[in-house]
């Protein structure tokens, strides 16, 4: 095993694209472990939000901006607070059971407890009524059921621009209607993947060649000093 092991880091030493390919696979892992660390400090799948609507941003108060990063955190039910603005908990859920990935952040503002547990009357503050959704899933809605809850929101990420920055990228590289990835998006990763490999290619040409002498008169004695006073070496473009 470790003959493997030396051989593959002599061959990432060597390779700047397997260094780059490297860092990159360890910077995505990096990521994705810090991202379930956070998912389960925080009790919710999705942590981490991108408000995309104006629906929690009226003219006198906007509570939610678009681009704002919304933290969010898993909680009891019981713990939802509803009333009216500003006071009601602003929640995170799924109006939709059959699509679980159309999340919406709207205020509680009234509840009902039953022998099912808690359900939950929401509206955007922005908005002039209560929510109501169709029955895309079979059952036309009033109300959330405690099930649907994703999370309560608990505060925004203080970095500027980040939040619109991610809607930008994300409504380049996929349909704002569809969900589908659009073709522009996809052949941008290609030219990047592209140009990536090429620069390995290229990039090695670029770098001198030593001069090798052609004929013995080029060849001039040098005098033997006694001792050596610098040296200078230049390394093998491409050796370890």
């Amino acid at each position: 095993m470790s003959t493997y092991i030396r051989k593959f880091w002599k061959f990432i030493k060597r390779n700047e694209t397997a260094r780059g390919l490297l860092l990159v696979g360890i910077v995505i892992l990096g990521a994705l472990a810090v991202w379930g660390g956070v998912r389960l400090a925080l009790s919710t799948e999705y942590p981490v939000l991108v408000v995309s609507s104006g629906s929690m941003c009226p003219p006198t108060n906007c509570v939610l901006p678009i681009g704002s990063l919304i933290v969010i955190r898993g909680q009891d039910p019981s713990t939802i607070v509803a009333a009216p603005p500003p006071s009601g908990s602003i929640i995170v859920f799924r109006p939709y059971v059959c699509e679980p990935d159309y999340l919406v952040v709207h205020r509680v503002i009234n509840e009902v407890k039953d022998s099912n547990g808690y359900s939950f009357v929401t509206k955007g503050d922005n908005n002039g009524g209560s929510d109501s959704w169709d029955a895309r899933c079979g059952t036309a809605l009033t109300m959330i059921s405690s099930s649907q809850v994703v999370g309560v929101y608990q505060g925004m990420v203080p970095v500027p621009y980040l939040g619109s920055a991610i809607l930008g990228i994300r409504s380049f590289m996929y349909d704002d209607t569809t969900g589908q990835p659009r073709p522009e998006g996809i052949l941008v990763i290609v030219i990047l993947i592209v140009a990536l490999f090429a620069f390995e290619v290229i990039e090695p040409s670029k770098k001198p060649k030593p001069e090798a002498s052609t004929s013995s008169s080029n060849v001039q004695p040098i005098p033997i000093q006694g001792h050596i006073s610098s040296v200078e070496e230049f390394p093998n473009p491409g050796g370890a």
